[in-house]
């Protein structure tokens, strides 16, 4: 056997007999010399060239001014686990579950996106929850022990449900889911914040001061006609004279401001001005009621041929009859064509 032969073979006996022999396992196998020097067996972590980053725990922040032994009790390094609980007492006593990198990282145990980490439960923190202190809901024998807590609006302001007397909340039985009623958004218990979508409170409606429609402390005796607050209104318009018009205001008007503007859409259902021939050919409503107020009043020759009526004569000598008048018109053309 030659001499290179032989000194391969010892150095792979050499080996094999040091990694059997290792204090650190079996499981490591790397190179003696990343940790230690030739010299003598001292580990020196400032001239190690042993790279924890490349094993299935990367240090970072915190972690990577950690003596080895801190986490490493023992020289079976395989023995370690990487779980926060190897090393970290649980403070929180299992009440936000054993993952702490849900809420931490290893550069600090402060947490900063709380609302954020929130949306991951079952009750988000949005409008005014967003701002409250988290002992405000979580109370418990410690400021970081975080027991579940009923997420019902009621498991915390039951207080204010029954200190409330505008509306008296438990004299007229309201349901007690506050969501009901109450925006989880807004930021107070107030009319801005209140879930008013069965009669939409937007435009003219938008206001602050409940009293002006609910005129009892009975809030659910409100109708939601409009001539109920609109009466004043309706029989003191002239023009035109509202009088003669049916007291829904929604036939006419939208919710914007001012009444304005206001189209008698309903109007197509007796006679159509909005489709049909007559859309577009008139400006204002005396062009067909020319009695000013009198809506009953309408005219058809004012417009149609009116310097002619022999010609419309001719036109219609065939209808048994004939007569040149408006309420002729209207009988024998109800949709004007």
């Amino acid at each position: 056997m030659s001499h290179r032969a032989i000194l391969n073979l010892l150095l792979l006996l050499t080996t094999s007999i040091g990694w059997s022999q290792s204090p650190h396992g079996e499981k490591l196998r790397i190179d003696c010399a990343l940790c230690h020097n030739p010299l003598n067996w001292t580990y020196d972590k400032l001239q190690s060239s042993f790279d924890h980053n490349n094993t299935e725990f990367p240090l970072k922040g915190q972690h990577k001014n950690l003596d080895c032994r801190t986490c490493h009790e023992s020289l079976q390094f395989e023995a370690t686990e990487s779980s926060c609980f190897t090393c970290h007492n649980d403070i929180h006593q299992q009440t936000v579950g054993n993952d702490c990198a849900r809420c931490h990282n290893e550069t600090s145990w402060v947490v900063e996106n709380i609302t954020k980490m929130h949306e991951q439960t079952s009750f988000p923190l949005i409008g005014v929850h967003s701002i409250v202190n988290c002992d405000a809901c979580h109370q418990s024998e410690t400021n970081v022990r975080f027991s579940p807590i009923n997420p019902e609006c009621i498991s915390c302001h039951l207080n204010d449900y029954t200190s409330a007397k505008m509306p008296d909340h438990v004299g007229q039985n309201f349901p007690k889911d506050c969501s009901l009623c109450h925006k989880l958004t807004g930021s107070a218990w107030n009319a801005s914040g209140i879930v008013h979508s069965f009669f939409p409170l937007e435009q003219g409606h938008q206001i602050s001061d409940c009293t002006i429609c609910h005129l009892t402390t009975t809030y659910s005796d409100t109708k939601p006609d409009c001539i109920n607050c609109h009466t004043s209104d309706f029989q003191n318009a002239k023009n035109p004279d509202h009088t003669l018009f049916p007291k829904e205001c929604n036939l006419c008007h939208t919710l914007a401001i001012g009444w304005m503007p206001a189209s008698f859409s309903n109007h197509d259902s007796r006679f159509p001005i909005y489709s049909g021939n007559h859309k577009g050919e008139w400006d204002q409503c005396i062009d067909c009621h020319t009695i000013a107020g009198d809506y009953n009043t309408f005219s058809c020759i004012q417009c149609h041929e009116h310097n002619n009526a022999s010609k419309l004569a001719k036109e219609h000598d065939e209808v048994g009859g004939y007569q040149f008048v408006s309420t002729a018109c209207f009988g024998c053309h109800p949709k004007g064509d």
